[in-house]
């Protein structure tokens, strides 16, 4: 059994694309989703991977129709998807930026060991999809120079990553327009938390972020993960890139061999700072539509432009 991602090629001919795929074809990870090959029909085109049986990380938190991941599942999950995102920064033969990590690009095993999926595919469009074609991420996980420039880097990807650490931490989206405002972008809502958490009171901060569906006991238990992992969120949270971690760091974050110093949190003027990339999607958001597409560079410079303008008016 295997996996077919149909997709429209926007750029290029039959020889870049046999490059391109040869290329994706080198990242073998236990974490990484493998390539096993492609196919060309004509303008069609089609990638196919090894098939993963136990759905996405998306579908476990927010699917509705499976039990919640219990603390060992989330960290596991954590940890593996550090380590896939880390070999195709570091470690793999041709280095990639991801540009697209969530939860749904992160599948899992029976077992729930995770697989980093979907990387490199920024030059592709999914079949059906008529967005415009210089893609730079979906909504909520854009690190704020991603934004401002379009200019994608690996640190873009560890601040997406940082994203998805909150979300296994708290059960929430990364964008909720459903919750109260100031709650809808979970990064504007979590940072002044994890703020708090830098002074004496980590653990009742924490708290507050808690997926309510965690089981009580064992999260006490396991307290040491949380803080890895709030430590390891905020750190890939950093507005600037270069304040940010690589993923070797995030890793040792993670599983303890580089341990939590007692100022470890996104510091209040950083947080107050950080809320500027979620402003401008806020607005943004409110032109495009639907709020689950992915988004091109030049609408939200526009976007991004007219803000400034704005602000320096006022």
């Amino acid at each position: 059994v295997v996996a077919v991602r149909r997709l429209k090629a926007v750029w290029g001919g039959e020889g870049e694309f046999r490059e391109e795929v040869e290329v994706l074809s080198r990242a073998q990870h236990r974490n990484v989703v493998m390539m096993v090959g492609f196919c060309m029909d004509g303008e069609r085109r089609a990638l196919v991977y090894e098939f993963i049986c136990n759905a996405s990380l998306a579908s476990h938190l927010y699917g509705g129709k499976m039990p919640p991941l219990d603390w060992h599942a989330r960290f596991r999950i954590a940890v593996g998807s550090a380590r896939g995102l880390r070999y195709l920064h570091e470690d793999c033969r041709v280095g990639f930026v991801h540009g697209d990590m969530r939860p749904n690009n992160i599948l899992l095993t029976h077992d729930f060991e995770p697989l980093v999926g979907d990387f490199g595919l920024a030059r592709w469009q999914m079949e059906g999809n008529n967005l415009d074609t210089r893609m730079i991420g979906t909504f909520g996980y854009l690190a704020p120079e991603y934004i401002e420039s379009g200019v994608i880097t690996e640190k873009a990807d560890v601040y997406a990553f940082g994203v998805v650490l909150l979300e296994l931490i708290t059960g929430r989206r990364a964008m909720d327009m459903g919750r109260p405002k100031g709650q809808q972008f979970l990064t504007e809502w979590a940072r002044p938390v994890l703020a708090l958490a830098s002074g004496g009171g980590r653990t009742m901060a924490l708290d507050r972020l808690l997926d309510p569906r965690l089981d009580a006991d064992q999260t006490r238990r396991l307290s040491h993960r949380l803080n890895a992992m709030a430590h390891a969120a905020s750190l890939c949270l950093r507005r600037e890139p270069q304040s940010r971690p690589g993923m070797s760091k995030v890793l040792r974050v993670l599983e303890g061999e580089t341990s939590a110093d007692p100022g470890f949190m996104v510091h209040s003027k950083e947080s107050r700072s950080g809320r500027f990339g979620d402003q401008i999607l806020n607005r943004y958001s409110g032109l495009k539509g639907s709020l689950s597409q992915r988004i091109s560079h030049e609408a939200v410079a526009k976007v991004l432009h007219a803000e400034r303008s704005r602000t320096q008016l006022c």
